[in-house]
């Protein structure tokens, strides 16, 4: 269920009256305000595969997934008790003359709280009909410092999550911190900063297989380590990495690669896309193995749903193509677990276990509780 905490009513707040400003014409109280941030270009519409995000669905800033949002969960809980003032952005540079002090000015409601249906990244191709773009492609700085404003004017994050929370999950800052928690069962994962990798790509390659190494050698070096190890490298065997950027989406920068030479053209070629400003690309052990991927949603630390898929091929340039997808959990057993039914059910409760671990990590990034995220795994029989 999602619970909205209730916050003290803006009346209460000289700063930020309800209503009554030469804009607003007062009106009818309500439960709840939804300030609502979507993309705006209309020469620049959404577009996403509906195989991979589902047909019904939709991808998170499609105004399909915005209609879901609003039929399946606010209007069966609130009614018609709700307000939503929305936001449309065509470009990065109008977030800073956006004022959260005024957009509170006109709400009504007495919890007013916001949403960005939005996917911030670090680039300058994100300017809406100035250039051409992605879109609902945001540039992160000026994004986030809006969020922060936001949040900052007593309004808090509702989708999809608060800024601290946000920002660490986007950028992928958490996967190299974490893959040293055995219990979380993250790939051994390194960063190779920009600069080392446009003055020597070779070198930043071995330096960044050289630490993972290193970081691999302690943890064999630990008896009491459990976790999984389907993903160290053997000696004397091109080291299979995976090379990625933060701030990505839909896996559209992420390159399977092996040996140091494969590694270096990755990172560089990653690195000097155009209009691109990442400051630093990861390297990440590739799992040996993986007989389909489990892409589960998790509300309130437990697995409600799961969405089964296989990647089919990698491209010559790196690139994982051509996704398959199981309409059911017995479907994806009968196809890539090759019905085993046990081994099936030790994965679902694996999963389950890792999930739970992860709800209690986001605790530590938000002492709110993450009512809701997506949690994607690689299962191998």
């Amino acid at each position: 269920s999602w619970n909205i905490p209730r916050t003290p009513a803006w009346a209460s707040r000289p700063n930020h009256p309800r209503s009554g400003t030469e804009i607003s014409a007062g009106g009818a109280e309500v439960a709840v305000s939804f300030i609502v941030f979507r993309w705006g270009a209309g020469k620049i519409p959404i577009q996403y595969d509906a195989h991979s995000w589902g047909s019904e669905e939709g991808s998170t800033v499609s105004n399909r997934f915005i209609k879901l949002f609003f039929d399946g969960a606010v209007h069966p809980r609130l009614g018609h008790d709700y307000e939503v003032l929305s936001v449309f952005v065509q470009h990065s540079d109008e977030f800073a003359g956006i004022s959260p002090e005024f957009l509170a000015s006109l709400c009504r409601g007495r919890t007013v709280c916001s949403l960005y249906f939005l996917w911030p990244i670090q680039g300058q191709q994100t300017y809406g009909d100035k250039q051409p773009t992605v879109a609902a492609y945001v540039d992160a700085d000026p994004f986030f410092q809006l969020v922060t404003r936001m949040e900052a004017c007593g309004i808090p994050t509702r989708w999809p999550h608060p800024v601290q929370l946000w920002k660490s999950l986007t950028s992928k800052d958490w996967v190299p911190a974490m893959c040293v928690a055995p219990r979380l069962h993250v790939p051994l994962t390194t960063r190779v900063a920009k600069s080392l990798v446009l003055a020597d790509p070779l070198k930043a390659a071995r330096n960044a297989l050289a630490a993972i190494r290193l970081l691999q050698e302690e943890r064999q070096s630990d008896f009491s380590y459990a976790g999984p190890k389907n993903s160290d490298w053997q000696p004397g065997k091109p080291e299979r990495a995976v090379a990625k950027l933060g701030y990505s989406y839909e896996g559209i920068d992420v390159k399977m690669v092996q040996g140091e030479q494969n590694l270096a053209e990755a990172i560089y070629s990653l690195m000097t896309q155009p209009g691109y400003q990442n400051d630093c690309v990861y390297v990440q052990q590739r799992v040996n193995c993986v007989h389909l991927e489990a892409r589960c949603f998790v509300v309130d630390g437990k697995v409600v749903d799961a969405l089964f898929t296989k990647f089919d091929r990698i491209d010559a340039a790196g690139y994982v193509r051509d996704y398959d997808k199981a309409d059911s959990g017995a479907q994806a057993m009968r196809k890539w677990f090759f019905n085993d039914q046990v081994a099936w059910q030790s994965a679902m409760d694996q999963i389950q276990l890792l999930s739970h671990r992860w709800f209690l990590w986001l605790l530590t990034q938000s002492a709110e509780p993450t009512v809701s995220v997506r949690i994607d795994y690689m299962l191998e029989r």
